[in-house]
């Protein structure tokens, strides 16, 4: 227990925010305390904290860059955890911007490409030759639901997935209902077999096996159906 030094009652060490410079590791005024001072008080506390930061951008920056890269898993959760919580806004405010800039975008995109061909090129082969044939799961952890796909770039794929769910046009609506609702921490990619070769039939016929073995097995996919030449692969190679 701890009595606030603000209203003087006697609260439960959860109802005070954690504070490692304080002696017991909490503040000294409980949450409601703080939550009314700040709104009585939203601007001035901004402009200090903005004058702050200015004061002292180059020591934050370095101390946050240490903090998050000796924490990587926890700067990733609490960016994912952000996203979730502020998506709507956030998709809003990037087209936004990209309408506002769009020729400033493809001037770049052109500019820096013309400028590094060759460099893409490489970077491009060498994160391709990298990345292995698979047919891959995207499995959502919180109702076991999954995904089934097959491609020659390895994780780039998923990359390319995530890019699409963030963006809110992934092609699957299921999956991309399910992202919205749950947030992307929630996902888990995996491959699930491997092959040296990268013919794209072999694939597509190991894709269509893995989506049957699943229906067959009881586990739910987002995959609604197969396409015809899986279905004809399947049938030529029982």
């Amino acid at each position: 227990m701890k009595k606030c030094s603000k209203c003087g009652i006697e609260k439960p060490l959860t109802e005070f925010y954690k504070d490692r410079q304080k002696k017991n590791g909490h503040r000294s005024q409980c949450k409601s305390c703080t939550k009314k001072l700040y709104a009585e008080n939203k601007e001035e506390i901004a402009k200090n904290r903005a004058k702050y930061y200015a004061k002292n951008k180059e020591k934050i920056v370095k101390r946050n860059a240490k903090y998050y890269a000796e924490n990587p898993e926890k700067r990733a959760k609490n960016r994912a955890k952000y996203y979730a919580k502020n998506k709507e806004k956030i998709v809003k405010r990037n087209a936004k911007y990209y309408v506002e800039n769009k020729e400033k975008f493809a001037k770049y995109s052109v500019k820096w490409y013309t400028e590094n061909k060759e460099e893409y090129a490489k970077r491009y082969a060498e994160n391709k030759a990298e990345e292995p044939n698979c047919v891959y799961q995207i499995k959502n952890l919180e109702n076991n639901k999954v995904y089934i796909g097959e491609t020659i770039r390895g994780e780039l794929r998923w990359k390319e997935h995530l890019r699409d769910l963030r963006g809110n046009r992934h092609p699957n609506k299921l999956l991309q209902e399910d992202f919205d609702k749950y947030g992307e921490q929630a996902f888990e990619w995996t491959i699930l077999k491997e092959f040296e070769d990268g013919d794209k039939s072999v694939l597509l016929l190991e894709e269509a096996r893995s989506i049957q073995q699943f229906i067959t097995e009881g586990v739910e996919i987002y995959n609604l159906t197969l396409t015809i030449d899986q279905l004809r692969m399947l049938t030529e190679n029982k």
